[in-house]
């Protein structure tokens, strides 16, 4: 080959070279971190039954019959406090995270306020929705049930943002349920 061939064949070579990038794999978390972030996963799954409970509850209320929103009204009530029995370990773990510099005390001590405005938002939809469970409250809760609904939808959203900073703030990251791990660029 000649020294033009060999010159020609090193220009395009070297700039894919030096396009490539490495991608290593995030770093594991410590045993107080893992736990952390199961304690708040286990509240953010727990979760998810009342933004499905609420969304029965809204694509249904205009057609489905009385009893049907009776049996709604009263999943909303049971995933209401099964989140809220949710709440105070994942605040245990969380006032116990060891929060070692003042952007994570700040998001600390946001997340233990938004975890107590989320457990009274929970007790008082597990009531609100009890009441509406009983037989008899179909066309209360048609009326009423998809306001109270949207109330708890939007107080899971602004915890959501919350927890979602904190975890951010102590370096945990999260993926998405059901998303696999990020393959390696190549």
């Amino acid at each position: 080959m000649s020294r033009a061939g060999l010159l020609v064949l090193l220009v395009v070579w070297v700039p894919n070279l030096a396009a490539q990038t490495i991608v290593r794999p995030e770093p594991p978390l410590d045993s107080a971190r893992s736990s952390l972030r199961d304690a708040v996963l286990v509240l953010r799954d727990s979760l998810s039954s009342i933004d499905a409970a609420a969304g029965r509850l809204q694509r249904d209320y205009r057609e489905a019959s009385g009893a049907s929103l009776v049996s709604r009204a009263r999943v909303m009530s049971d995933a209401c406090a099964r989140s809220a029995r949710t709440v105070p370990p994942t605040r245990q773990a969380v006032i116990a995270a060891d929060a070692s510099n003042d952007a994570r005390v700040k998001r600390q001590r946001e997340l233990v306020q938004a975890l107590g405005q989320l457990h009274d938002v929970l007790a008082r939809c597990q009531s609100t929705f009890d009441a509406m469970g009983k037989p008899g409250q179909g066309e209360q809760i048609r009326g009423y049930g998809n306001d109270r609904a949207v109330r708890v939808q939007a107080a899971l959203r602004k915890y959501e943002r919350v927890a979602a900073e904190f975890l951010a703030a102590m370096g945990i990251k999260v993926t998405p349920r059901g998303a696999g791990p990020r393959p390696l660029a190549g």
